[in-house]
């Protein structure tokens, strides 16, 4: 089987693990679609990628800014030119694993002063449109195996003050999915919860909360790699129901 599997927000954290772990998991015929700002960071990931699956996965790397108000048709054209008509035709799997993201903090007043459009680009708009120009350049009539992966938070159902920007972006892209799973009932739509992982974001968390600080010191939170396997276990299990959210512990 050839599948296409595409990673946001790979270059570290939480999608630099699931971008290592399921290329481990499907190790070969596998073509893999890596989106991140850092391109250094991303051709690090590919060179492990590259020895783990011994050179038998083909891996793209293409650098952007999820934070750029880019359009659908900006996401279709990267699609276009980076991956050739002839390598989409041999498709026969698509898995999609939609992770990039940053922390806003601030109180409901202050978010509102600021750009709210930015604020919102790189959590909501921009997997909004990623998500539309994938579901146009390979349709479920061309690919109809389709795997497609919030990366979610447990701040998308709790709110929490100063963190209004992240909660109200988090909860509308878990809607988001939930409302595609019903558009397209042939595929698999998950939100995923992956915890509170150890991440940049997670040092960020940490110097507006004491209990993040305890936390981290304390090593109470996940490790980004067993998130990481446990989000492929469950791709590749497929047990789950379109539109669900599963949440790590």
């Amino acid at each position: 089987m050839k599948r296409l599997i595409i990673v946001t927000g790979s270059s570290r954290g939480i999608g630099r693990s699931i971008a290592l772990e399921i290329n481990r998991a499907f190790n070969s015929d596998s073509s893999f679609l890596l989106l991140a700002r850092d391109l250094e960071s991303l051709e690090s990931v590919k060179g492990q990628m590259v020895i783990d699956s011994k050179a038998k996965n083909q891996i793209h790397l293409v650098q952007i800014d999820f934070s750029a108000q880019y359009e659908m048709s900006d996401y279709f054209s990267i699609l276009k030119n980076t991956l050739t008509s002839s390598q989409v035709e041999k498709f026969n799997e698509v898995i999609a694993i939609y992770n990039h993201g940053t922390l806003e903090f601030g109180s409901v007043s202050l978010i509102a002063q600021e750009n709210l459009r930015q604020k919102f680009e790189t959590n909501l708009f921009s997997i909004w449109s990623l998500l539309s120009a994938l579901n146009l350049f390979i349709p479920y009539s061309l690919v109809p195996k389709q795997t497609h992966v919030n990366i979610s938070s447990g701040y998308a159902n709790e709110p929490v003050a100063n963190w209004s920007g992240h909660c109200c972006a988090r909860s509308a892209r878990d809607m988001l999915f939930k409302c595609f799973a019903l558009e397209q009932p042939g595929f698999k739509i998950l939100n995923y919860e992956p915890g509170i992982v150890y991440t940049d974001m997670l040092k960020q968390a940490c110097q507006f909360s004491n209990d993040y600080k305890d936390g981290y010191t304390s090593g109470r939170f996940n490790m980004p790699e067993d998130t990481a396997r446990k989000l492929v276990e469950i791709i590749r299990e497929n047990a789950f129901l379109s539109g669900s959210k599963i949440k790590f512990n």
